[in-house]
């Protein structure tokens, strides 16, 4: 059972951290097997602006680009995907950045004589939803204006912390979220928010 701190917030008034709340259930009985940080698989990754695009010159599928990342010098960096061009917004990993969804860090390199300083992710990359196929456009999925520089996790508004709960067969009541919500507002002797006679659960 996978429990967003900010859902379980809506349904029972608690400000306790997720390592309090997930120490408390586990005590109750609820083993929480992982606390997930959304943003953190995306750390290092921020908003770049593609300003210029032209061909590899020793590479037919690979583009050299100039991206706008929010510092003083642009980074120059080479990409394959098929669907990058100039004027768009696209997450980018900086130098050093870990990326656990692909188990890749990133260094400046050379690609066939190029030096590519930084990598412009898919959504495989970076363990989301989407075309695997080609680099994420921001455009694509928000009508919001990216800022350059920005974080990609703010901009996808994923700072969401995450309880993973092993629910045992003799605890039905924790595989909704209402279940857990009504538990902890029994560990921590605080008030339920949603109404206790509405069947439809959540």
């Amino acid at each position: 059972m996978r429990v967003p701190l900010s859902w379980l917030q809506e349904l029972v008034s608690i400000d306790q951290s997720a390592v309090e709340i997930a120490n408390k259930l586990s005590m109750a009985g609820f083993e929480v097997e992982a606390i997930e940080d959304m943003a953190s698989q995306l750390n290092g990754v921020v908003i770049g602006f593609v300003v210029s695009k032209k061909q590899h010159p020793n590479a037919d599928k690979l583009s050299v680009l100039e991206v706008q990342v929010g510092q003083e010098e642009n980074l120059q960096i080479v990409c394959g995907a098929k669907n990058v061009r100039a004027g768009i917004h696209v997450p980018v990993a900086l130098e050093g950045t870990y990326l656990p969804a692909s188990d890749l860090k990133i260094k400046t390199s050379e690609l066939r004589g190029v030096i590519s300083q930084g990598m412009i992710c898919s959504s495989q990359e970076l363990g989301l939803k989407g075309d695997p196929s080609g680099i994420i456009i921001c455009e694509n999925i928000s009508s919001q204006v990216p800022t350059t520089g920005e974080t990609f996790s703010s901009f996808l508004e994923l700072n969401e912390i995450v309880l993973d709960l092993a629910i045992t067969a003799n605890r039905p009541d924790g595989l909704s979220m209402r279940g857990i919500a009504r538990e902890v507002s029994t560990l921590f002797k605080t008030k339920i928010l949603f109404d206790e006679n509405n069947e439809k659960e959540e």
